[in-house]
Order: structure tokens, then C-alpha cells, then sequence
């Protein structure tokens, strides 16, 4: 499956939003995420070696936002700040 350039854009903030939130210590790391919410780590840690061939789910960016105040639009569009 080829990913559009977009979608591998989305996915690199998905993941940059992660890392922020472990360094700013409101997770220990990707296995807190994945842990809480029931995501198989195998899954997500594919998905960030190879955004161009993994789709992301859009339920784990509904998790980012509902929960850690991600900004959709800029997780999206890249536009705006990363925290609401």
C-alpha cells in the first residue's frame, strides 16, 4: 500500500506529538500510550518505522487529542500549535 505524502506527514506528527508528551513527562513512553488505550505495540511501532507503507488509525490520533489536548488541526494540516 503507497501512502500519500500527506497521510506520511500526518503520521511523522502523530509521532512527534508522542515524543513531546514523554518529554514533557505526561507519559513514561510509546508503551504508556499504547498500554491505555489498548493498542498492540508491534501495530504502532511499525507504523512509525515505516509511515510510508503503515496506515496510522485515525482512533489513535482521537486518543491524542480527547486525551492529552493534542490540536487536531495541527496534527491535519500542520498548522497552529501542537497543544490546544
Amino acid at each position: 500500500m503507497k501512502i500519500s505524502k500527506e497521510g506520511i506527514a500526518i503520521t511523522k506528527r502523530f509521532f512527534e506529538a508522542i515524543d513531546m508528551l514523554k518529554a514533557q513527562k505526561r507519559i513514561r513512553g510509546l508503551k504508556t500510550f499504547t498500554r491505555k488505550h489498548n493498542i498492540t505495540r508491534t501495530n504502532i511501532a511499525n507504523v512509525r518505522k515505516n509511515p510510508d507503507r503503515s496506515v496510522l488509525k485515525p482512533e489513535w490520533i482521537y486518543y491524542l487529542v480527547y486525551d492529552y489536548g493534542v490540536s487536531l488541526e495541527w496534527i491535519i494540516f500542520g498548522e497552529g500549535s501542537m497543544f490546544e
